[in-house]
């Protein structure tokens, strides 16, 4: 089959899928095609993503006739990796709608053309290509994607406006190089004012999984995990490979870690102490995600591998958060769990990872830092966790199990995704990570994964057994309105003043960025 052809293949498949379905609107058999055509894309992408060859790289063009942004498909690990788990979580959420009684409305086909532009993301061979089709994809995912839910138009117009950093640093790359495809970017292209801007896409994205922590109105969402967390976590590591893995300058490092943990602290405490809510904590998907910014940020290639193996994970994380989970049933418990970054979860290998690197390179501070993050996230997930009532086996069920196989059998994700797709970001040496069916080891440090996962939930379950203990809620924190004197009264926090913080950083950078000498 010619390499043209074969790279479509997933692509074409969604296409053919979400005809068939508007061709017959609301047939009882189109939910089956649609998981069907999405299931079937993502089983191409991991057959690609397995013939392919170790560092490989493939750019297949298929129009040049526009200037600096050829449609053309980059096929490397890093793609077909993200690829392959967003596939697979839009094939999840597919289902789990699919099996959902009494949800009346018909979103298969705005679900199947939401697949298929961030599928179109994720194969894009330049920036500036990816900035037109994440347009592509707000509009796909902010149009009839869900019927029952109000339209967003303030977050849609955040993300809109975000995007514009992507298209500057685009710009830029262009106005320096000639072009912004990614085999002709050299990785010294990019300096810190391009990289703070292109991260303003990624963080407002991220920002919306945490708007999603209070706007649960459908029994299956789409958007969190496929339209916000996948384009997110690919862009920002696709950014990361564009720098050879590392950032430029040391102080964008510093500013970048610290951010990220800031990040998932806030998320962290939030969570800790705000009223519990139906369903799994959204917000700490927000802290896993600083927690990946944070150890993205180094230089080391055994950070990066830990980076991109809690961006992999999240975003199946995030579509089984985004399902009406039963209060104490086992996939509401497994969810829990895997938001944890526990000993056992997938998240714990990326700590894992990070600490055999930061204590033996004598980072004690970071790691420090780091242990904190993980033990606010912990005590957190356990304050929401509850017994399980009963042993339920449905679609969210089948899901979480995956998770914790993936946390349980390290050899399956890191073998099969995160490992080719760190190679390329940041090529590993030889013998860094080996890897066994009951675990890995790194640097040395081995991990039995297996035993660490069957030990830990068994040790959670027989205290939630024996004691039948439950966490009261935290009191909730107000901040009071300050008065003084002649001075009219400041207001709580809002997130209205949280969005008039992002739009003056957001000006303050393209100046700065416009200004400079």
């Amino acid at each position: 089959m010619p390499l043209g052809v074969q790279a479509l293949l997933p692509l074409v498949t969604l296409l053919i899928a979400a005809t068939a379905v508007a061709a017959r609107p609301r047939r009882a058999g189109n939910g089956w095609v649609a998981v069907g055509g999405t299931g079937i894309a993502a089983l191409t992408t991991l057959i690609e993503l397995l013939r392919l060859s170790p560092g490989e790289r493939v750019d297949v063009p298929y129009l040049t006739t526009f200037p600096y942004a050829d449609l053309a498909i980059h096929i490397d690990a890093l793609s077909l990796a993200f690829a392959t788990m967003t596939l697979a979580t839009a094939a999840l959420l597919m289902l789990a709608r699919l099996r959902t009684p009494g949800d009346r409305r018909d979103p298969w086909v705005s679900w199947l053309l939401t697949s298929v532009a961030v599928l179109a993301v994720i194969l894009a061979q330049s920036l500036l290509l990816i900035y037109i089709l994440l347009q592509v994809l707000t509009l796909a995912w902010s149009g009839t994607l869900d019927e029952a839910a109000p339209r967003r138009r303030r977050l849609r117009l955040l993300i809109v406006v975000a995007d514009v950093g992507l298209l500057l640093v685009a710009a830029g790359a262009i106005q320096s190089v000639g072009t912004s495809a990614f085999s002709g970017v050299p990785s010294d292209t990019f300096g810190p004012a391009a990289l703070l801007l292109a991260l303003i896409p990624v963080l407002t994205r991220l920002g919306a999984l945490a708007w999603a922590s209070g706007a649960r109105m459908t029994p299956v969402a789409f958007e969190p995990a496929v339209a916000w967390a996948a384009p997110a976590a690919y862009l920002l590591t696709r950014l990361l490979a564009l720098t050879g893995g590392r950032l430029p300058g040391r102080p964008l490092e510093i500013v970048i870690f610290s951010s990220g943990l800031l990040i998932a602290t806030a998320a962290a405490l939030r969570t800790l102490l705000s009223r519990p809510s139906p369903g799994p904590p959204i917000m700490l998907l927000v802290a896993q995600s600083g927690l990946a910014l944070a150890l993205g940020a180094s230089s080391s290639p055994l950070l990066v591998l830990a980076s991109l193996w809690i961006w992999l994970q999240l975003i199946p994380l995030a579509g089984l958060c985004s399902i009406r989970l039963a209060p104490g049933s086992p996939a509401e418990a497994a969810a829990v769990f895997s938001l944890s970054m526990l000993p056992g979860s997938a998240a714990f290998i990326s700590v894992w990872i990070g600490t055999v690197v930061l204590w033996s390179g004598g980072k004690l501070l970071a790691l420090l830092l780091t242990g904190i993050v993980v033990a606010l996230t912990a005590a957190a997930a356990l304050s929401r966790m509850q017994a399980v009532k009963g042993a339920e086996i449905d679609v969210s069920a089948g899901g979480a199990g995956a998770l914790l196989l993936l946390g349980a059998f390290p050899i399956a994700g890191l073998g099969l995704l995160a490992l080719p797709a760190a190679q390329t970001v940041r090529a590993l040496p030889g013998g860094t990570v080996l890897l066994s069916p009951l675990g890995f080891t790194v640097s040395g440090a081995p991990w039995p994964a297996l035993l660490a996962t069957l030990t830990v939930v068994a040790a959670i379950a027989l205290i939630f057994r024996r004691s039948r203990i439950s966490f009261p809620p935290p009191p909730r924190i107000r901040l009071p309105a300050l008065a003084y004197p002649g001075l009219p009264a400041v207001p709580p926090f809002s997130l209205r003043w949280t969005t008039r913080a992002l739009w003056s950083a957001f000006v303050a950078i393209i100046l700065f960025a416009v200004l400079r000498p």
